[in-house]
């Protein structure tokens, strides 16, 4: 017991620590920008050269990782992918924050820091969630939400410390989480990494293809808001103050929020997460015609919330899908990745646009119009590209159709149904759940309705001893009759 929760501990600190620094990382530069230029136009430019640069970073890092995922199947195996990403972060924060403050000053700098902060942000983020692939599923998601947690309370206990104090900490900080990395990873369950029998083929582009737009447009939806109704309401020279305390308390919600989601998210039904990312984003959007004087401060919180929901939902879809496909793990981590970055960066390209018609003064007028369009935009992502049936479709039906897959699942059920004592209509769902069916495929093809189809597969995960789909596989998958 002890040895398990001081891994765990191990696990769970530095990623919370490495998602807290790269948030810190943005606060601490904008602050540092406002103080050495001032509340001008220069500073608003600047931070949008900063936020810019960072997103296209990423979105380059993840684009060359999903095309060189055939010769680099794995990032975690090769230590110098994980020393690149603690060098680049680390030397992105000194060289931006260098230029921030006006010790070297020098804009080509700024943007060279920026652009190192964003390899190293995404090259860390890939690596961890690599290492989730490693783990069993219902781990990851306990993993995930205590990660939120350390992050939550990092970002409370570091909020007052002096800028300077703060900068030192966050240059150190990606080594420390570097060799928190390493201790993890070599301690791995490989074991479980992979199974003897998977199911699954090769995930393609055009089942991802939904889900990757659906995410992508939301990511428009929240990073286009944060560039381009930062400057309507808040001004430049409280940014800083309403940033902290809305970050904090963030983190805080998105914490609450995951906890009570991924209780109602059972059996891998992702699409819960992305719907409660859109509900919280579109009661924030909608906070913001109402007359009250915190109703900026209300719109950046349930985005920031908004955002790391979906930023979580995507991370746990694409490990989960990762740990069974027969694709490299790094490209459909990568493929994830990037289509956050996709929405994010045209996101903050059509913001600044935005931002640059509010000096003509005419932002009240427009504001409820904007808000309009980003409720409809958030509403035909989640009723079109993210449901229950692309995700379904994305995660189940990239079975195999020969004959083989199917009479393997049949022989794993009987098995099972024999050894558990399953009814004969409890097998013949047993065996379309191996075989990766999602319960409308079932419910159609046994002629049966919804709610009967869900009975009989609590029924059979009650019977057998397992909590989700996935353990149900992975013990069919081990099993050997009694």
């Amino acid at each position: 017991m002890a040895r398990g929760f001081a891994r765990g501990i191990a696990l769970v600190v530095p990623a919370g620590a490495v998602s807290f620094a790269l948030t810190r990382v943005w606060m601490t530069l904008a602050v540092n920008l406002h103080i050495t230029i001032g509340s001008t136009d220069g500073a608003v430019s600047a931070m949008q050269v900063l936020v810019t640069t960072i997103m296209v970073s990423r979105f380059l890092t993840d684009a060359a990782l999903v095309a060189l995922a055939r010769r680099v199947a794995s990032l975690g195996s090769h230590p110098v992918a994980a020393m690149c990403a603690a060098a680049s972060l680390s030397f992105g924060i000194l060289f931006a924050t260098c230029a921030a403050n006006g010790w070297i000053p020098s804009f080509v700098l700024l943007v060279a820091g920026s652009a190192l902060c964003g390899v190293g942000i995404e090259l860390f983020w890939l690596l961890w969630s690599e290492l989730f692939v490693s783990m069993e599923f219902g781990k990851v998601k306990t993993v995930m939400l205590a990660k939120i947690g350390v992050d939550a309370v990092c970002a409370l206990v570091m909020s007052p410390i002096p800028l300077d104090s703060a900068f030192m900490i966050l240059v150190l900080l990606p080594f420390l989480c570097l060799a928190g990395f390493r201790r993890a990873w070599l301690r791995r369950d490989v074991e479980g990494a992979s199974f003897q029998a998977k199911p699954w083929r090769a995930v393609l582009l055009r089942q991802f293809a939904p889900i990757g737009i659906g995410v992508a447009l939301l990511c428009f939806g929240f990073s286009f808001s944060q560039a381009g109704f930062q400057n309507v309401l808040s001004g430049i020279d409280n940014t800083y103050a309403l940033g902290m305390q809305t970050s904090v308390l963030g983190r805080f919600l998105t914490f609450a929020v995951m906890a009570v989601a991924l209780r109602f998210a059972k059996d891998c039904h992702f699409e819960v997460l992305f719907r409660v990312s859109i509900l919280v984003a579109a009661v924030g959007f909608l906070s913001l015609i109402l007359p009250f004087e915190g109703r900026f401060a209300c719109f950046c919180v349930a985005v920031i919330v908004a955002s790391f929901v979906a930023e979580n939902a995507m991370t746990l879809l694409t490990v989960y899908a990762a740990k069974h496909a027969t694709n490299p793990p790094v490209r459909i981590l990568a493929c994830g990745q990037l289509a956050l970055r996709a929405g994010g960066l045209l996101g903050v390209a059509a913001g600044n646009v935005i931002a640059l018609s509010i000096a003509a003064g005419t932002h009240e007028e427009i504001l409820p119009y904007l808000v309009s369009l980003e409720v409809l935009l958030l509403t035909f992502a989640g009723m079109y590209f993210i449901r229950e049936q692309s995700v379904n479709r994305f995660l189940w039906e990239v079975v195999p159709a020969n004959g083989g897959s199917a009479d393997s699942a049949s022989r794993k059920a009987a098995l099972l149904a024999e050894a558990f004592g399953l009814t004969q209509r409890e097998r013949e769902v047993l065996a379309l759940l191996l075989r990766g069916r999602s319960i409308p495929y079932i419910k159609e093809t046994l002629y049966i309705s919804t709610n009967t189809a869900k009975t009989h597969v609590r029924h059979i995960y009650q019977k057998v001893g397992v909590h989700e789909r996935q353990e149900l596989i992975t013990l069919a998958n081990a099993f050997r009759g009694a």
